[in-house]
């Protein structure tokens, strides 16, 4: 047995004085009762602390469970001279020759990902299939991890691997010495060493080009020239075209045939290509190098991989001053409303690009550039929420602008409320509290049929996790006031959430996203429960969104029920087909008779914006349009300093003021609604205009201080570079992606003791945190993995004490075909593995001599299993015999003979007892009366001899009692002790024995 926390058993130390005191405070019980009540809460209390001590049970076991980790990495299906899966398959059927009726086998496969196979078990595994689970790349670290996480606590583990060696990500042989050690990091939890026997998969390749690597300037000034240099590596003579792109677009790389790209030959080894290329205005030059080799002249391989013969760098141009104007308006459109601000900026000297909400840049590394971002009448639909983290990333890290400005697609009314951007916003986004009438009350109908679990393209989630994720999000945006109902149907219909007020979105969410798939489609029974709910709630709009993918059985009663919700009940409906199985037509009948929109959804992983957009449209806008004055708040705001008196707007999306105190309020209506709102967030500015700027302020166009306002706000919000920065390179290196910070003055003095911390942004919109370290004057460095293929942004924020330099952007691309760039198995490293954790390096052309369920070299296995369910059962069970043992007298209830003898000696033992007890109170009495009360008692001596009273008491008054009382020796006369204290005790040894002799008669009845 062994104790997860063995201090607690100090406490069966206080066993004995607990026993001790047990046995001499439950006198009153017979003996037998009395030591069944102290045994039972001596063994109470052990249990209680075994409880706590974490008791366990530990064997000795000798099964043995061996996991397969095979890699099926793209190196090894294009380099390998062999089938990786089918030669493991049969290596490890011939290898499990030895394999005992209780031994274990699992299977792991992995490239970019380990995925199980199978878990260790008896049966027989190696039937399924070994495919890769498609994610690029070579995890050996983490499939060593992953797999030793597989063996059961009570057997003893190998892990046998076969790979090349060639890994891209994490460090193998650290993940080895961890299972070596049987530290946590291994996830195996108390399993002690772990050996690995590795099974090399050889290869060296000829014929093959790669390229290496592109270098170019991270940094660049705009409309510069600069040099890019590509690095190739050739395993023998080849020639071919080597191609420069940039976005996309070819870059002359041969004076005298423009595009044509440079014709090369090339000879074993290394080969460095220059290439000179002019800079244009862009923020972000990406460029892309491409190796096109020739055949060979007798149709022999020159080059066996296309996808190691790509490289990709970065240059960025810092920003000068731009503002970037997303029109939601009029999509960017030249002569569209939307450049009334951008031309009114135009004319104040600012540099504004305009585009539409498609045109919004991905990332930081594209948003550095601009030093705001104005998004105008923007939909929160249009803009993903990958973009969203982006923008936020590019005020909080970068220190740019942003400015929200008003319309009917803006704010709440334009589905913000609950996304990404919302928490950075200077407004609440809520409807004001005295809209108290319900806006909308929507019923989600939602498809939740066996179909619906089917797998979706690109994505590692289900048709039904999509869809329950969108609708969540949708309720998410919409006000407490509105009212949400949720059904969900396949072959029946089930009320997911009654219709209610939206006052806690969350939990409904929650309820939503718990929502499974199985059974048939039947709409109408969902439909008819919808109809009930809403008919008979006050709500300005009421509408069904239903969702479905499939055929429903009952398809011809669904457009006239439709209809009849419309015109009896007011009820509108909108409907969503998802994927190409979707009855379409059907769908689009039911929108049409229910007055509302039908959306054809073929990929499914759109649905968010779909429900955002739906439920947008349906509901009621949170807009005034009823002209105002505009009313300057005396805050010191410097975006509205002299400028005076402002014409009326004639609308406003409606937003509350937020308990914030390092919010500035502007400008508000004469209700105090906010107009002009901006406050600080982390390196930036955030404002929020209510109104617009075109319709709502056509009173404005021809106000003369309209564009010098708005060139106020906007040079109030926009990114200022204050203070001292520095220069960040990131460069990809052998041991990954090394950054490089360099912080030097105007007059070329290093600046020292700088933290500079880092934010790493992955091609997958991963984040992760670094801080570099100082490894010299003026220089901070730090060097992270860069496993995935795609683009790496680096922003980093140097802090002098408390005081903020300017944040600096570095970015670096990884080429796909990361993995091919090995021309060869790496055995060394596999050699290594099996070193490090006692394993062996093994063939595979010899199975047989494998002996995997051999249990030479491992030992045996210790497996403990938790006994608080056990303890936690007695413990109950002796709980209730413990208080049954005080509270019944059950020594009276066990037969009659044996019960009155024991009742019978129980009632003799009590009375000697008593007896005892009041011959210590006589004593103790007559020592306190003193003389007096001896005297008296000598007395009474005397008249008992003559025959005139027996006595045992020291007063006449005493109760006769069967035994005459001693003689007392003769004395010479005292003093008599006064009479009230002869009296008080003598009474008080009454008392006593009046109880004794009532006890002693109750007893023995």
């Amino acid at each position: 047995m062994s104790f997860e926390d063995p201090r607690w058993l100090w406490l069966l130390g206080l066993a004995i004085p607990v026993a001790a005191f047990g046995l001499r405070w439950f006198i009153a019980m017979s003996s037998l009762r009395r030591w069944s009540a102290v045994v039972s809460r001596a063994l109470l209390s052990g249990l209680i602390i075994a409880l706590l001590a974490g008791a366990s049970s530990v064997r000795e076991v000798d099964r043995l469970a061996v996991v397969a980790v095979v890699d099926v990495s793209g190196s090894v299906d294009r380099f390998g001279e062999v089938d990786a899966a089918a030669e493991a398959r049969e290596w490890l059927e011939a290898a499990s020759d030895g394999r005992g009726p209780d031994d274990l086998l699992g299977v792991v496969t992995f490239d970019g990902r380990a995925v199980t196979v199978a878990t260790p078990t008896t049966a027989n595994v190696l039937e399924r299939s070994l495919s890769p689970s498609g994610l690029e790349g070579s995890d050996l670290s983490g499939a060593l991890r992953y797999a030793a996480g597989l063996i059961p606590p009570d057997a003893g583990g190998r892990l046998v691997v076969f790979s090349d060696g060639n890994a891209t990500g994490g460090d193998p042989l650290a993940a080895s010495r961890a299972l070596a050690q049987g530290t946590r990091s291994a996830r195996i939890d108390g399993a002690g060493g772990l050996a690995v026997d590795v099974v090399p998969i050889e290869y060296r390749v000829e014929n093959e080009v790669i390229v290496e690597q592109v270098d170019a300037p991270p940094q660049a000034a705009a409309e510069s020239t600069v040099v890019v240099r590509v690095v190739l590596r050739s395993t023998g003579p080849a020639t071919g075209t080597l191609r420069l792109f940039r976005k996309g677009q070819p870059v002359d790389a041969t004076p005298d045939e423009p595009g044509t790209g440079r014709r090369i030959t090339l000879d074993a080894g290394r080969r460095v290509e220059q290439i000179i290329v002019k800079l244009d205005d862009d923020g972000v030059h990406r460029f892309d190098a491409v190796f096109e080799p020739d055949p060979s002249s007798d149709g022999s391989p020159v080059d066996r991989v296309r996808a190691n013969n790509t490289g990709a760098s970065l240059t960025v141009t810092p920003g000068r001053g731009t503002v970037l104007l997303v029109d939601g308006v009029s999509q960017g459109d030249p002569g569209g409303r939307g450049r009334v601000l951008a031309r009114a900026l135009g004319r104040q000297g600012i540099d504004v690009e305009v585009v539409g909400t498609a045109g919004v840049p991905r990332s930081v590394l594209e948003l550095q550039v601009y030093d705001l971002v104005i998004l105008q009448d923007v939909p929160a639909e249009d803009v993903p929420d990958a973009t969203q983290a982006q923008l936020v990333s590019y005020v909080e890290d970068v220190g740019g602008g942003l400015l929200m400005l008003g319309g009917p697609q803006s704010f709440g009314a334009g589905g913000w409320k609950g996304s990404t951007l919302e928490p950075i916003l200077p407004v609440n986004l809520d409807v004001p509290e005295e809209l108290i009438v319900p806006e909308a009350a929507i019923v989600f109908v939602l498809d939740n049929s066996g179909s619906m679990a089917r797998g979706v393209s690109g994505s590692a989630r289900t048709q039904q996790e999509i869809a329950n994720e969108a609708a969540a999000r949708a309720i998410m945006t919409l006000d407490p006031q509105d009212m949400i109902g949720v059904m969900s149907f396949n072959s029946t219909a089930q009320v997911v959430h009654e219709l209610d007020r939206n006052t806690l979105p969350g939990r409904t969410a929650q309820k939503v996203r718990a929502i499974a798939s199985g059974g048939g489609t039947s709409i109408g029974p969902a439909l008819r429960i919808a109809r009930d709910q809403l008919r008979v709630v006050d709500a300005k709009l009421k509408h069904v969104i239903v969702l479905t993918d499939g055929r429903s059985s009952d398809p011809e009663s669904l457009p006239d029920l439709c209809a009849e919700m419309r015109q009896q009940h007011g009820i509108y409906t909108t409907t969503i087909g998802v994927g190409d199985g979707a009855d379409t037509e059907t769908l689009d009948l039911m929108a049409r008779q229910g007055g509302g929109a039908f959306y054809n959804v073929i990929n499914p992983n759109v649905l968010p914006r779909v429900f955002l957009k739906a439920v947008r449209v349906v509901r009621s806008p949170m807009i005034r349009e009823v002209p105002f004055d505009v009313v300057p708040l005396p805050t010191g705001s410097p975006l509205t300093v002299g400028v005076g008196s402002m014409p009326r707007l004639e609308g406003l999306v409606l937003t509350q003021a937020r308990d914030e105190p390092t919010i500035t309020y502007a400008l508000a209506t004469p209700d105090a609604e906010p107009v002009l709102a901006h406050w600080p967030v982390e390196l930036g500015q955030v404002g929020a205009f209510t109104s617009d700027a075109h319709r709502w302020a056509r009173r404005w166009l021809n106000w003369d201080g309209y564009s010098g306002f708005w060139a106020q706000v906007v040079r109030g919000l926009s990114r200022t570079n204050s203070g001292e920065g520095g220069e960040l390179r990131t460069v990809l290196t052998p041991e990954g992606m090394r950054i490089r910070y360099s912080a030097y003055t105007d007059e070329g003095e290093p600046i020292d003791l700088l933290t500079v911390p880092a934010t790493i942004y992955g091609p997958s919109g991963t984040e992760r945190e670094v801080v570099l370290t100082q490894t010299g004057p003026g220089e901070y460095e730090a060097v992270e993995q860069a496993d995935a293929s795609g683009t790496y942004v680096v922003v980093a924020r140097p802090q002098l004490g408390r005081t903020s330099l300017t944040p600096a952007m570095g970015g670096v691309n990884v080429s796909t075909g990361a993995e091919f760039r090995r021309l060869e198995s790496d055995r060394g490293l596999l050699e290594r593995i099996a070193s490090e954790t006692g394993g062996r390096v093994l063939s595979l052309d010899a199975p047989e001599a494998a002996a995997l369920f051999d249990r030479a070299g491992v030992p045996p296995r210790e497996a403990s299993t938790p006994l608080w369910p056990i303890l936690l059962v007695w413990t109950l069970i002796v709980f209730v015999v413990d208080v049954g043992t005080r509270r019944v007298a059950w020594d009276r209830l066990i037969g009659n003979e044996f019960g009155d003898r024991a009742t019978r000696r129980a009632a003799a033992a009590r009375s000697a007892d008593a007896a005892k007890q009041l011959k210590s109170a006589k004593a103790s009495v007559a020592k306190r009366v003193g003389p007096a009360v001896r005297t008296s008692a000598s007395a009474k001596g005397d008249g008992a001899k003559a025959g005139t009273v027996k006595a045992d008491g020291p007063t006449p008054r005493a109760r006769p009692v069967q035994q005459s009382a001693p003689e007392t020796p003769k004395e010479q006369p005292r003093p008599k002790a006064p009479k009230r204290d002869v009296s008080e005790g003598a009474a008080g040894l009454l008392a006593a024995k009046r109880r004794a002799q009532k006890r002693f008669d109750s007893e023995s009845e």
